[in-house]
């Protein structure tokens, strides 16, 4: 089975859209008609949660007007987020479900004007050459068994001069499972941050070393949401039945160091 393959029955349930609309519900709020803030943790599936994408943000230089690819978007929160900030985003990810609701929530958010959702793989794009300022690949490298593929795609969908921000969970792959991107370490590919660095290099990007607050993330990030959205409307409610498991797996791991919380930015010369 392929890395795409393991994605796509990772992340489809088949009912994700109707506990989500009951979340929101029992919430108070209609799932037709979003304000920011209403969705919670459940639009930042990462650690860190919107936390972590507003510092990749601001280490990206992500503003009006710039011209952002979200690799394995998901849900769509980073691009939404980004978009808040006045950016136009694209966002690829394989997993059908997913990016149908994404485009649902964009427009119940007024941002299916500055966002776009599209069903394929970071690897195969089928998008122009040069069209992007920006890249961000947010906790997916732990799904991807060839990273290089899709570093040599973003490369050649850069301008030059642009950057390429990934925040992933580095470090080893043996772990104990199960974990929030996989049930078992066949399904997961977790590497050390001097691989990704390799790959980048590999396909013409340079690493950049002077990223505001260094290449880690602040450590007083937590692996969840704190509660700052309604009940409910947290991460777990993308993880299925066993979140909690999963929670308690990846909070152990970075907490021993076994895994690193990391952000990577590289340059498109």
């Amino acid at each position: 089975m392929s890395d795409t393959e393991q994605s796509i029955g990772r992340y489809t349930s088949g009912d994700l859209r109707e506990r989500l609309h009951a979340a929101l519900r029992a919430a108070g709020k209609e799932p037709a008609v979003l304000l920011p803030g209403d969705l919670g943790e459940a639009d930042h599936f990462h650690t860190g949660g919107q936390a972590a994408t507003a510092a990749v943000a601001t280490a990206l230089d992500i503003g009006l007007g710039t011209r952002v690819l979200d690799v394995g978007a998901g849900l769509g929160g980073p691009a939404r987020f980004f978009a808040s900030l006045g950016a136009v985003v694209t966002g690829v990810d394989v997993t059908e479900e997913l990016v149908k609701l994404a485009r649902e929530l964009n427009t119940a958010s007024a941002k299916s004007g500055s966002v776009a959702m599209l069903v394929a793989p970071g690897q195969r794009t089928n998008l122009a050459t040069g069209s992007f300022d920006t890249a961000v690949m947010l906790h997916v490298g732990m799904n991807l068994q060839n990273k290089a593929a899709v570093f040599a795609e973003v490369h050649r969908l850069l301008r030059p001069g642009g950057n390429f921000g990934i925040f992933d969970l580095m470090g080893t792959n043996a772990l104990e499972y199960p974990m929030p991107w996989a049930d078992a370490p066949a399904a997961s590919y977790v590497e050390a941050a001097s691989a990704y660095e390799r790959y980048l290099r590999t396909c013409g990007f340079a690493i950049r070393q002077d990223v505001p607050g260094g290449t880690k993330m602040p450590a007083a990030l937590p692996p969840t949401g704190q509660g700052s959205g309604a009940a409910g409307l947290e991460v777990p409610i993308l993880l299925g039945a066993d979140a909690h498991q999963r929670i308690r797996n990846v909070s152990a791991a970075l907490k021993s160091g076994s895994l690193t919380a990391r952000l990577l930015v590289a340059l498109r010369p």
